[in-house]
């Protein structure tokens, strides 16, 4: 009998440049992880983009699977330099801003990351950016 694993991850590619990645509240296993770190790895394919990384239901991230992460932003890091323009991260709560804030002060991001209280805020942060690249979208 097979199981439907729920996603740790949904991506919305409806509003490219801006792809929309929604952290679900779903267990974190080894194969819905390694799904998400395979897609953000392929997104540079659909030319240069902007991320929005809701994280606001996401549940705590163990250290094998941030190491994974870890390891494919380096061994991504060409094209994330090259195709990504920026990524905002929502984290509603004051202590994930905190972490993310100083994982990211500690192994930079590749390209323009702000990590923000609120979606407003994150969009704001997105088409501030996205002007200064003369791109426009719809949100």
């Amino acid at each position: 009998m097979e199981t439907t694993q729920k996603p740790y991850a949904i991506f919305d590619y409806s509003e490219l440049p801006l792809v929309h990645i929604k952290l679900t509240n779903a267990e974190i296993t080894d194969q819905n992880f390694g799904d998400y770190v395979n897609e953000v790895s392929e997104i540079y394919k659909k030319g240069r983009y902007v991320i929005l990384l809701d994280a606001t239901d996401t549940q705590y991230v163990a250290a094998k699977h941030r190491i994974t992460q870890g390891n494919a932003i380096k061994l991504n890091k060409n094209n994330v330099t090259e195709f990504s323009i920026g990524m905002a991260i929502i984290a509603p709560s004051v202590l994930q801003r905190m972490l993310l804030e100083a994982i990211f002060m500690i192994k930079p991001y590749p390209s323009e990351l702000k990590v923000c209280k609120t979606k407003k805020e994150a969009l704001q942060w997105i088409n501030e950016i996205l002007e200064k690249e003369n791109i426009t979208t719809n949100n």
